[in-house]
């Protein structure tokens, strides 16, 4: 499999829990999947996602890293002062979902994919 294909199943994977869970998703860990699940996923793979993007600055970990979490952070703030943009609860929980999210799209990007996908790097 191919980066880009690899990334962009794991996306389609993503958006498709999505709507497997939903609001009232009833199965194992229900307080976490209702709660945070997503809130994991979402920015792991937006970190991912971004990794495709041809302009060599916004490939870099580092500006991923901290533009999905800063994005993750200014949502969680407008929703603590009122004006929510995606959601409308504010959880300081959800600021260490995102913190984990992005972790987990580093170590996947980072060292599992390039040892077990061919050409990870291209």
């Amino acid at each position: 499999m191919t980066k880009k294909l690899t990334i962009t199943s794991i996306a389609l994977i993503v958006g498709a829990l999505h709507f497997v869970t939903g609001e009232n998703y009833q199965g194992p860990f229900p307080v976490f999947v209702n709660g945070y699940l997503i809130d994991v996923l979402l920015p792991m793979t937006l970190f991912l996602l971004m990794g495709l993007i041809a302009i060599k600055g916004v490939r870099s970990v580092l500006f991923r890293a901290c533009a999905v979490f800063g994005f993750g952070c200014f949502v969680e703030a407008s929703q603590y002062f009122g004006r929510p943009i995606f959601g409308s609860t504010f959880d300081p929980l959800d600021i260490l979902a995102y913190a984990s999210g992005v972790l987990l799209g580093v170590f996947l990007d980072s060292f599992l994919f390039p040892r077990i996908v061919p050409h990870w790097a291209e």
